[in-house]
């Protein structure tokens, strides 16, 4: 029996705090000679290529945009989105699970892993603990 997770079919669902209002902030992304409106809701994770960033959307779809990651760790909200290794932003809503041990990765909800900073580790396990006290409250 295949797992729903690992179905490309099915979009994975977040887990965001109740006080979080979903689908209020959308942005425009440059791609293809045309601009794709996109909810920051449905933003899994970014991943910065030198002047590119790669973002995933929760409907496993992959979009290769002309901005830095600083650029997104701007506009996006800081209170879902953190920055966890130099290439990689995560929206805190997908992560499925912790730290997972020595090699620093955190597994996303469509089972991506994601590198952790290693200087970073202890901030980013500090954040990832208030944002599930959040969605238990």
């Amino acid at each position: 029996m295949e797992s729903l997770t690992n179905n490309p079919l099915i979009p994975v669902m977040p887990n965001f705090p109740a006080s979080y209002q979903r689908g209020t902030q959308r942005i425009a992304l440059p791609y293809l000679n045309r601009t794709v409106m996109i909810s920051v809701d449905d933003i899994t994770c970014l991943e910065g290529e030198g002047n590119y960033t790669f973002l995933y959307t929760r409907d496993r779809k992959k979009y290769l945009i002309s901005k830095t990651l600083k650029e997104f760790e701007r506009t996006l909200d800081g209170n879902v989105f953190l920055r966890v290794h130099k290439s990689h932003i995560v929206n805190l809503g997908y992560v499925r699970r912790g730290v997972l041990g020595a090699d620093r990765m955190l597994r996303m909800a469509d089972g991506r892993e994601v590198a952790v900073s290693r200087r970073r580790l202890k901030e980013i396990w500090d954040r990832l603990n208030e944002y599930y006290q959040n969605l238990l409250n």
